[in-house]
C-alpha cells in the first residue's frame, strides 16, 4: 500500500496468554509491535507486581500516521511467566479517551483463555468507536481517571500515578 494511504480500523494484541507457552501476537503491524514490545518490556513488565487498576491501563497514541489505542492488562503464559497483554485498536482516527472507554471496557472483559485466534476474532468484532480526537502523542489513564500525557522516553512519573509502588 502506498505510504500515507489510510486504512480501515483493525484490532490486534500482543503479550502472554494462559493458553500459550510464550509470547503471542495477532493483527498488529510488525513496525508497531517491534516498537511496542521493548517499551512494554522496559516500562510495564517490571510493574506487574504492583496493583493494576480495575479495567487495566488504557492508552492512546499516534503511530505511523494512525491512532493506536487500547487496554493493557497483566498477563501470563501457560507456565506462569508474566508479561502484560496489550489489546489494541489502530485506526486513521479515534476519539479522545472518554470516547474510547466503551471499547476498552469491552476488550478488557474478553477472556484470555479463549486462545489466540478466538481472542483476535472477538477483538475484531468489537464496534469501533467513532470520532476524531486530538493528535496528542501519548496519553495514559485508568477507568474513571483523567488521562495524563506520557513521555515514552521517561514514563515513570505518569505510570506511577496509575501503578503506585
Amino acid at each position: 500500500m502506498p505510504r500515507g494511504v489510510l486504512t480501515a480500523p483493525f484490532a490486534g494484541f500482543f503479550g502472554k496468554l494462559p493458553t500459550t507457552g510464550d509470547f503471542v501476537a495477532r493483527g498488529l503491524p510488525d513496525g508497531f509491535r517491534l516498537k511496542w514490545d521493548p517499551w512494554v518490556a522496559r516500562h510495564l513488565a517490571p510493574r506487574l507486581n504492583r496493583r493494576w487498576p480495575d479495567g487495566g491501563l488504557r492508552f492512546r497514541l499516534v503511530s505511523g500516521g494512525r491512532i493506536a489505542a487500547g487496554v493493557i492488562l497483566p498477563g501470563a503464559d501457560r507456565v506462569g511467566r508474566a508479561f502484560p497483554l496489550s489489546l489494541i485498536l489502530i485506526a486513521p482516527a479515534l476519539p479522545d479517551p472518554e470516547g474510547l472507554e466503551g471499547w476498552c471496557d469491552a476488550a478488557g472483559t474478553l477472556d484470555p483463555n479463549l486462545g489466540a485466534d478466538t481472542l483476535w476474532d472477538a477483538l475484531e468484532a468489537l464496534p469501533v468507536p467513532e470520532g476524531a480526537g486530538t493528535d496528542a502523542p501519548f496519553l495514559i489513564w485508568a477507568r474513571g481517571q483523567p488521562p495524563l500525557p506520557l513521555d515514552p522516553a521517561a514514563p515513570d512519573a505518569a505510570l506511577d500515578q496509575f501503578l503506585p509502588v
